[in-house]
């Protein structure tokens, strides 16, 4: 009598807990669908509100990290293309730390605002060993990007490291804690908190985060700022900049063809831009950093068009310590230079017929 005890006592106890699973994932989707997105000081946030007041005006925009974020002159871009009798209306989607996985999440939410204008899209995707970097698991950017689908993507690529355990166990977890963090929502109100606090973005914080043009470009800070005490620091330690500006001349792109995780991104970045109904431009930024599986795709007719300016011979000038804030950043004159150049470069193969919008 008690193992029929036990059984029946089985069942609505089961039941309970699937009810309970149920109910507690349908709340969870629709809190999801009802709360705000970041704070009123999230970077990402703040740029696709303000793209968003006028998007079918914008013909390209460039997305990618601090260096898209710190280089990117839309007013200079556009001032150079209307020059050329090619006019745009560009607008800068860099943010600092931001990787594939995040610029593919941000395609998807310029796609839900239905731009009507949007020609091209400028993307530096970044390295994929990047995609490693365990920092930051908990800022709201980063678990923006954390859902279920992408962690298991990067599992598989980290699994087949073929790490030891405990190596691949310290690799897995961060994302994975960022996806929970996703899952549940946490964080997510972080807006009506900010609120109800009295913190809104106001136009002094819109211009401090999205820029003084609210183009998206933010120039590095000035001398009384950490950012500008940074940038003294390199300034001071520019023999060894040199030194390394010397070894990155010597690196050669390796054999082979390019990571299969690293096509599998570019492939999907560039479904998304399609998506928009834009054409793919991918580009590679003047930095002591070589994106070798970007360039080793290119050369194999993997991506529709790549714009190279990782040459220290070729783009001494960008190289020079006088337009670098540091080794990966171009100060505002570097960063103004750098868009003149993008711009020439996207003005020619158009000219030649290379480049169109879909």
């Amino acid at each position: 009598m008690a193992a029929n005890g036990e059984r029946s006592s089985a069942g609505p106890n089961f039941g309970s807990i699937a009810l309970f699973a149920l109910s507690f994932t349908l709340a969870t989707l629709g809190l999801r669908a009802l709360l705000p997105h970041g704070g009123a000081r999230e970077l990402v946030d703040a740029k696709v509100e303000r793209f968003a007041r006028e998007a079918d005006a914008y013909t390209l925009v460039f997305a990618g990290s601090s260096r898209v974020h710190r280089g990117f002159v839309p007013e200079v871009f556009d001032a150079r293309t209307a020059a050329a009798g090619v006019p745009t209306r560009s607008f800068n989607f860099g943010a600092p730390g931001s990787r594939a996985f995040e610029i593919e999440r941000l395609l998807e939410r310029l796609g839900e605002l239905k731009s009507q204008g949007l020609d091209f899209v400028l993307v530096d995707p970044e390295g994929i060993a990047l995609l490693r970097d365990e920092r930051n698991v908990l800022a709201r950017q980063v678990i923006e990007w954390h859902d279920p689908a992408a962690p298991l993507r990067l599992s598989r690529w980290i699994a087949d490291a073929g790490l030891p355990f405990p190596q691949l166990w310290a690799a897995l977890a961060p994302h994975w804690k960022s996806c929970a963090y996703n899952v549940f929502n946490i964080g997510r109100s972080q807006r009506l908190v900010d609120a109800a606090l009295g913190e809104s973005r106001t136009e002094e914080v819109e211009r401090e985060l999205v820029g003084p043009r609210l183009d998206g470009y933010a120039p590095l800070g000035d001398e009384s700022e950490e950012l500008g005490r940074r940038g003294q620091r390199f300034q001071k330690r520019r023999e060894r900049y040199l030194a390394q500006r010397e070894e990155y001349k010597a690196l050669r792109v390796g054999e082979g063809a390019a990571d299969p995780f690293a096509r599998e991104m570019h492939r999907t970045l560039r479904a998304r831009i399609e998506e928009l109904g834009a054409t793919a431009v991918f580009v590679t930024q003047p930095a002591l950093y070589l994106q070798e599986d970007l360039v080793k795709a290119a050369a194999a007719g993997e991506l529709p068009t790549l714009l190279r300016f990782d040459d220290a011979e070729r783009f001494a000038d960008l190289y020079a310590p006088e337009r670098r804030y540091d080794e990966t950043h171009l100060n505002d004159e570097g960063a103004r230079l750098f868009t003149e150049k993008l711009a020439d470069e996207f003005i020619a193969r158009g000219k030649r017929g290379e480049l169109a919008p879909r």
